[in-house]
Order: structure tokens, then sequence, then C-alpha cells
């Protein structure tokens, strides 16, 4: 049994956040994303490119001493390369028998280095599969020892990975790899009905002779400007399953953890078209529901908002809705983070925060 010391199990986070002409995300035929709610269509952002924002980020600003996950295809590649670093061994029977052994583990490595599949991994990975297939040189040809390929299976697992052990990993080719994820990020919704314009540019040559054309390379790209709701969920249990035994202070890992994603969850946008649209704001208003149950407020804009103050109506009928939800089932706390000085007034009443660092303390608190 996890014991949370009183601390409420789930954590749901909420976030209403403007953003200038931009295309955070695109489909198949380069337009803006979109889903019908309440029968209005709306910009869309998914969850996935929201949880590669939130990962990448967190990796990005580590944890001092934790270890974090890498996604890639390329791991046969990456241990034959420490194979040959760092045990000296020639480069094409590396590869040879790296891809032996991750083909024993229907992993489908090819001899060129990398899987069939992306495979989300403890970035020791390289190194600690490396130290298994050395070890066993000799005896890996077209086939394994056992113990060997037990040694590289206990290899996938994700250890002490803070990331594998928030978002988790699905592995179809080895069941027993799963990990399942302490976060849950939904996909983000406008607020309000989608406005999505046509963005015609033009590249112009700098040196073109005097009464030629200057124009080339025409397009059109498609940007809109949302304010989107945004929400994700923590199971605090589940990460301290995933990190027990990953360090004498699991625990400690376990918050510093939690508080890493709520950070980054704030402060992480995609990285789509950022160098065109420079959409890098931070919510106006931030939002986490202590409780014994997730508790979403996507129903607070089932009907679009409208009008001259849209961000004000959104932030009032996000506050009721989360305040109705802890009413209702007669249990759990609401903290809230206003960044918007707009939004200052709008928050009185509730428990409040005025940094980042105070809003992450005081639910790691709870």
């Amino acid at each position: 049994m996890i014991d949370l010391n009183g601390n409420a199990p789930f954590v749901t986070l909420h976030a209403l956040q403007a953003f200038p002409p931009s295309l955070l995300n695109r489909d198949d035929s380069n337009a803006a994303k979109q889903i019908v709610v309440g029968g209005t269509p709306r910009v869309r952002v998914s969850s996935a490119s929201g949880k590669r924002a939130i990962r990448t980020a967190m990796r990005a600003h580590r944890i001092d001493g934790a270890e974090y996950g890498l996604r890639t295809n390329r791991f046969p590649a990456l241990t034959a390369e420490v194979l040959t670093d760092s045990y000296g061994r020639a480069a094409d029977v590396a590869a040879a028998k790296t891809a032996a052994v991750f083909r024993k583990l229907n992993l489908k490595a090819t001899d060129k280095g990398d899987t069939a599949v992306l495979i989300f991994g403890n970035e020791s990975l390289p190194q600690t599969m490396a130290a298994v297939i050395n070890q066993a040189w000799d005896e890996i040809g077209d086939d394994a020892p056992a113990d060997t390929i037990a040694a590289a299976a206990a290899a996938l697992d994700g250890g002490r990975a803070v990331d594998l052990a928030l978002f988790g990993r699905m592995l179809a080719e080895i069941p027993t790899g799963r990990i399942d994820g302490a976060v849950g990020v939904a996909h983000s919704f406008s607020v309000d009905a989608a406005a999505i314009e046509p963005d015609f540019w033009t590249a112009i040559d700098d040196a073109a002779p005097a009464g030629e054309p200057v124009s080339s390379n025409l397009g059109e790209a498609m940007v809109s400007a949302p304010i989107l709701y945004r929400s994700a969920s923590l199971d605090r249990r589940q990460l301290r399953r995933n990190l027990a035994g990953a360090s004498e202070d699991a625990d400690a890992l376990a918050r510093a953890a939690e508080q890493s994603f709520i950070e980054w969850f704030i402060r992480a946008v995609p990285s789509a078209k950022q160098r065109a649209s420079v959409a890098a704001t931070l919510p106006s208003v931030v939002a986490a529901t202590l409780s014994t149950q997730v508790l979403s407020a996507a129903n607070a804009f089932t009907t679009p908002i409208t009008g001259p103050d849209v961000l004000g109506a959104a932030t009032s009928a996000l506050l009721s809705t989360l305040d109705r939800g802890t009413d209702v089932i007669g249990e759990g706390e609401n903290v809230i983070l206003a960044i918007d000085p707009a939004a200052d007034h709008l928050v009185n009443g509730h428990t409040s925060a005025s940094t980042i660092a105070e809003f992450t303390a005081t639910i790691s608190a709870r």
C-alpha cells in the first residue's frame, strides 16, 4: 500500500491559456487541428503534442541526480557504439551481436542499428545493454544464452527514469515491458469558437536585379489565436509505485518529479512554428484540484464562450465548475495560480499562490 501521508491521491491540473496567431498543432493536410465541442468547431492541440512539450522541457531542466528516458529506434546502434568505444569491439561484430540480442527480445532489430518501433527506455540503456552483451560476447551468435536475454530484458526496465514513471510506455512486442504512466494529458481545445485564418506569405530575393520579380516560394499557412482549456492528471500512488525501489528515498524523488511535472505543465508549449509566431505565453489562470478522483472541467466549455471578455468569462466558468465539482462529491480542494493580473479578483475566496514555486509547494503539501 502506498502511503501518501494524508496527501490527496489525485491532482488534476487545469489551465486557460491565450495564444497569439500561431499554428501549434497541424493535421496531415497542414491545417490547424480542430474538434467539434457542443456543436461548435474549436481549435485543438493533441494530447501527444502537449505531452512531448512537457516531457522535453522536463529533460532540459533536469532534477539533480535524476535519470530520464530516451525515445528512439536507434538503441541497437547506440549500444553497438558503446561496445566499440568503451569495450574495443569491432564495429561490424558489435552491430551483429547487438541485433541478435534485440531480435531475441522480439524487438526486430536490424544490422543497420535500428528497431521497427520506437522504444521509450532509460537513457542509460545503451551502456547497460552493452555491458550485458560484452559479458557474454563469445556466447552470442544467431542465438544468445537465456540468462543474457533475461539480463537484456531487465535492462529495458525504466528504473528510476522520472519521465518514464510519469508518462509510461507500451511495448506491444514485450507485454511485460509495459509501464502504466502516472500522468494523463488531455487534448486541449479552445473555449471559444474556432477562428482560423489563412496567412499568405512570400519569400523575397534580396539580390534580384532591378525590374525583375523579387517574390518566390509563395505559400499559405493557417493560423489561429485561441484561448485553450488545457488539462492533465497525476496519480500520485502510481508515480510512487513506478519509482519504488528506484533510490534510497523514492518518495523524495516522486515529490521532485511531481513538482517538475506541474511546473512544466504550466511553462511548456509545443515547439511547432515558434520562429514564425513566438507563441510563448504563460497560462492566464492555472488551477489544481486535489481529490480522491480525477476531475476535469472540460464541461465548463461545452457552450462556447462569447462576448468582449472571453478570458474573464472562461475563468469564471472554470472556477465555478471546479467549486461545484468538489461540493457535489463532498471532498477535494482547488488551488489557484492567477498569472494574468486581470484574473486576480476572480480567484478571491480560493486557496491561491502568486508564483509557480509557491503553487507547486502548496500542492505538494496537500
